[in-house]
């Protein structure tokens, strides 16, 4: 399918440079390598599931995971070439359909199937809450409005960024779910993309420890200004490197960043919540440079974190 948006001078050098492979596009989807490495640990986590009703809902989950990949896959491909935006976009209205699907399969069948445990349901749960987090994003923010319309650089923009998101969300609910059935698994040789987590953990100390430093300024100094930058910086976190974050910690930060930023949106005193959430975020902090990929980066004095 061709676009039928007239290229400018801008467009046609953007299309030079991705042919030169002047900016390098992020790696996703599937390989023959990649396809052969997801399915042998998925054998592994479906082995260790004893009851037969179980397998079959872990199964419809990793199934449907794979199809996801498969079409950022197609996504990436396209996105060497300027001529398949549309098709781009229309994948993407599929995979909207079928991610949906896979979250009302979760809810409503995984969930509450006989058989399932309290842990297994916890991480089902955690996986609804994570990958609807996501899909909101792309399709209710990102992909709004009569986006064919836009430029060729804008639609561009926009698809290479829904499909980085999309890419790291399924990689973590797979990591995550093939980790809750078989607690040997090492995450980082799964996609086999270890400086990339590096360089996002690295980033997610750096943007911690920047919202922490904004968090104690306020509790020494509320003022309307202060807290008005208090609040910017907590919804840019909730909209940027929180995807970098664990999913079981997503809802938590949600929830104290919501009552935090609603007690000042109110004129309340926020003493008490501003300081529970510096807590909650140095929680947050320790967590992440704990991580296999900083492993050897932090050491065991550091108070903070590298820069990217």
């Amino acid at each position: 399918m061709s676009t039928v948006i007239a290229p400018t001078p801008e467009e046609l050098l953007l299309q030079r440079l991705l042919e030169q492979g002047a900016e390098p596009l992020p790696i996703a989807g599937l390989s023959d390598e990649l396809k052969e490495r997801l399915e042998l640990e998925i054998s592994i986590a479906l082995d260790a599931i004893e009851d037969p009703a179980v397998v079959g809902v872990v199964r419809t989950i990793f199934r449907e995971i794979l199809t996801v990949f498969d079409r950022l896959s197609l996504i990436e491909s396209n996105l060497h070439k300027l001529d398949t935006l549309l098709e781009n976009l229309s994948i993407l209205e599929v995979l909207q359909f079928e991610i949906r699907y896979l979250v009302e399969f979760i809810e409503a069948t995984a969930m509450n199937t006989e058989g399932v445990s309290d842990r297994l349901r916890d991480m089902f749960d955690g996986m609804s809450y994570g990958i609807s987090h996501d899909i909101k994003r792309v399709f209710e923010r990102e992909l709004i409005g009569e986006i064919r319309e836009q430029t060729t650089p804008v639609v561009y923009g926009k698809i290479l960024h829904a499909q980085g998101l999309l890419t790291n969300c399924f990689q973590q609910t797979t990591i995550a779910l093939l980790q809750s059935l078989n607690p040997s698994l090492d995450p980082n040789q799964v996609f086999n993309d270890f400086e990339e987590r590096q360089e996002q953990s690295l980033l997610l100390c750096n943007d911690l420890t920047s919202l922490m430093r904004t968090i104690k300024q306020a509790e020494s100094q509320r003022t309307p200004d202060m807290l008005q930058t208090v609040m910017q910086r907590v919804i840019e976190f909730r909209d940027g490197s929180m995807q970098y974050l664990m999913y079981r910690d997503w809802r938590g930060y949600e929830q104290h960043a919501l009552r935090l930023v609603s007690s000042i949106e109110n004129n309340l005193d926020s003493t008490d919540l501003l300081h529970q959430f510096g807590c909650f975020l140095e929680v947050l902090y320790g967590h992440v440079k704990m991580r296999a990929v900083l492993r050897g980066i932090f050491g065991s004095s550091d108070n903070e974190a590298p820069v990217a």
